[in-house]
């Protein structure tokens, strides 16, 4: 099996395409996989960290609003196209998957114009614009969730498989974690994030609830990760204060086993880090990002709030004081934490890279 693995923009549209490879390569050793990204995109790091080959192609998202650089942009991802079709006649591959992001586009569409299967993994419950513009040209659509389906064209051929996740998250135990993690048994560990980038307005409350709360509550351990973007102005910040047995980190690389040894995750409601958060099952508290195309991350967030498997907080509700009130009432209630954990793990889907390997190969022979 020769697979080619596209997707790029955040890590979420990276690291199912790693679970794929890895899933691949396990029960196939000898298969050979291509990743390809977008050129300058931070997520490819983890590509480059898995130790897979990429390759990249200078391509751009459009803008949501009427404007001229979306000319500029759309000329740009026919000649990524181009390009794609240099990359796929080199590279020989049996099948193509996507796994969400704009250039997706320019290599799916070369693929179906050079005769290749391919197929796209869609994680929001909300298709992302490559989904719904790629979703009738391709041979399947992996789905993680069957509520997706209603966004979708009735013919195209959809297989709702979960989103694959790495096994990383499977081979560390929640002792070993929090070993790691520095955290002992009788404490209370909240871990904070808003993405690789940063969120402002979230790095903003959470800062201020670890000041008024967090660092000045016995038996509370917490670690809150600001992104690149916002670390050196908030780390300038705190020079003076006291976070007690709280800290700040640019970026938290090691996420299985802060997720492990976690007792309530605070972050936004992205699809991968859902799943992530369903694989090892802990308490939330989920604050969707305003700033994406159709509110997907609220869409993702109210599936869980209405089967009580997560708190939801929308960034306009956002403050302080709402923040650290519901930090309290998971903290204090330990069986209410434990029922949030036990309803977000029906929420995992441990076989979906497996699966959606299985379905490559019947693509791969039909």
């Amino acid at each position: 099996m020769r697979l080619l693995i596209c997707g790029g923009g955040t890590a979420g549209h990276i690291i199912p395409g790693l679970a794929v490879a890895e899933e691949l390569k396990r029960k196939n050793m000898s298969a050979e996989i291509l990743f390809i990204g977008r050129e300058g995109g931070l997520e490819n790091e983890h590509v480059i960290k898995s130790g897979f080959s990429q390759k990249t192609l200078r391509v751009y998202g459009l803008k949501r609003s009427l404007s001229l650089d979306n000319i500029t942009r759309m000329k740009e991802a026919f000649k990524a196209r181009k390009e794609a079709v240099k990359l796929i006649k080199e590279f020989r591959p049996d099948v193509i998957l996507g796994t969400g992001g704009y250039v997706c586009w320019p290599v799916i569409s070369a693929g179906k114009k050079l005769e290749i299967p391919t197929a796209i993994h869609e994680s929001n419950v909300y298709p992302g614009l490559t989904t719904r513009l790629l979703s009738g040209k391709c041979d399947k659509v992996f789905l993680n969730r069957d509520e997706t389906k209603k966004y979708l064209k009735a013919k195209v051929k959809t297989v709702t498989v979960g989103n694959p996740i790495r096994n990383d998250f499977r081979k560390i135990s929640r002792k070993q974690a929090r070993e790691k993690m520095g955290v002992r048994e009788n404490e209370v560990f909240i871990v904070s994030f808003g993405g690789s980038i940063g969120a402002e307005v979230m790095n903003r409350v959470v800062i201020d609830t670890m000041l008024e709360y967090s660092s000045k509550e016995r038996g509370i351990k917490h670690i809150h990760a600001t992104g690149r973007r916002y670390y050196e102005g908030i780390k300038e910040e705190l020079q003076k204060e006291n976070l007690g047995s709280c800290r700040i980190v640019p970026y938290i690389y090691d996420m299985p086993s802060a997720l492990k040894a976690a007792d309530i995750v605070i972050c936004r409601c992205g699809a991968m880090t859902l799943s992530e958060i369903a694989e090892v099952g802990v308490a939330s508290i989920l604050i969707p990002s305003p700033n994406v195309t159709n509110n997907h991350q609220l869409k993702n967030a109210e599936l869980l709030k209405n089967h009580s498997a997560a708190t939801l907080i929308e960034e306009k509700n956002l403050s302080k004081e709402v923040l650290e009130e519901e930090l309290k009432k998971l903290k204090n209630d330990e069986n209410g934490r434990k029922m949030q954990a036990k309803n977000i793990k029906d929420h995992s889907t441990p076989k979906a890279a497996e699966m959606i390997v299985n379905e490559l190969f019947l693509l791969k022979k039909s």
